[in-house]
């Protein structure tokens, strides 16, 4: 057997896939709980948060880039700051954008929200595009030096303090949210008007209230994905909205919509996908893969995992 091929069926390689793994699902599960926050209370289906979560990462760039010119600050806290800046711009863009488009779109049929959200995302993407003349943005990469984790002559299995770190604040947000919905009265309320949003204002529960803290809290979410995308990657493009919104809206779908922790479920499975896909096959069909085996499952099981 040649080396690399050794390299490939070695245990150490799949570990250090199985890493690799956790950071994408990390991403998407950020991004599938945005879908199912707002869902759950509309049954509306916004594709504008893949647009939030590029707004988000070029924003995270330009204001790291600019602080670091600017001032002689440590590297973490201008980073914090940045990412910071990047999350309060992004959150008042979301809460805008609920004011101006979303609200008044809550009452009407789906097909409104669902054009008026590509519309907004179509926006975002071009006004993004035309700031930044067309151009990807590059970030320098931040708290890169390699962690080894396992010694090995075959493959040496290692981590970055950058990817333990975004992994860890995905991880906990998404637990939070999960909490949150479980056992805060905000989610006992947003549970009632997921059932049944009529019934859930007879008796009692403030539906503006929770329609809007369900899009800030999905805004935010997205936000902090895109965030992250641009720490971990050290890149934004206007693009990326839309592939990885595509991939999270159907992920959310096979996770029931409705349940965080069946988003969580299907994000894992998505995310093992993509990665081992990656690590055996060709690079470049991974998103057409992807795409055709969540198509697939959604034609097998159309109600989705519905866990609860």
């Amino acid at each position: 057997m040649r080396e690399k091929d050794l390299e490939l069926v070695s245990l150490p390689y799949i570990f250090q896939q199985f890493l690799n793994a956790v950071q994408i699902i990390s991403i998407y599960a950020l991004l599938t709980s945005a879908f199912v926050l707002l869902y759950g209370v509309t049954n509306r289906i916004n594709l504008a948060f893949g647009a939030i979560a590029m707004w988000s990462a070029y924003v995270t760039i330009m204001m790291i880039t600019l602080l670091l010119g600017l001032v002689n600050w440590p590297l973490v806290v201008v980073v914090i700051a940045g990412a910071g800046i990047a999350l309060a711009n992004t959150a008042a863009l979301g809460f805008g954008l609920y004011r101006v488009v979303i609200q008044p779109l809550i009452t009407q049929r789906s097909r409104a929200m669902l054009i008026a959200t590509i519309a907004l995302a179509i926006i975002l993407e071009e006004t993004m595009r035309l700031i930044n003349a067309s151009k990807e943005k590059w970030l320098t990469p931040l708290f890169a030096d390699p962690i080894r984790l396992l010694s090995s002559d075959v493959f040496p299995v290692q981590v970055t303090a950058m990817q333990i770190t975004v992994v860890a604040i995905a991880f906990a947000v998404v637990a939070a949210l999960i909490l949150l919905m479980k056992w805060h009265s905000f989610g006992v309320y947003w549970r009632a008007c997921s059932e049944d949003l009529t019934m859930a204002a007879l008796c009692g529960a403030n539906i503006p209230l929770i329609l809007a803290g369900s899009f800030v809290l999905a805004s935010a979410s997205a936000a902090l994905a895109g965030t992250l995308i641009a720490l971990l990657y050290g890149s934004a493009s206007f693009v990326m909205g839309t592939i990885i919104g595509l991939k999270t809206m159907f992920v959310a779908v096979i996770g029931g919509l409705r349940s965080l922790t069946g988003g969580l479920l299907a994000a894992i499975a998505l995310g093992l996908f993509e990665t081992f896909w990656s690590a055996f096959l060709a690079l470049e069909y991974r998103d057409v893969a992807a795409f055709c085996v969540l198509t697939l499952v959604l034609v097998l099981r159309p109600e989705g995992l519905r866990a609860r």
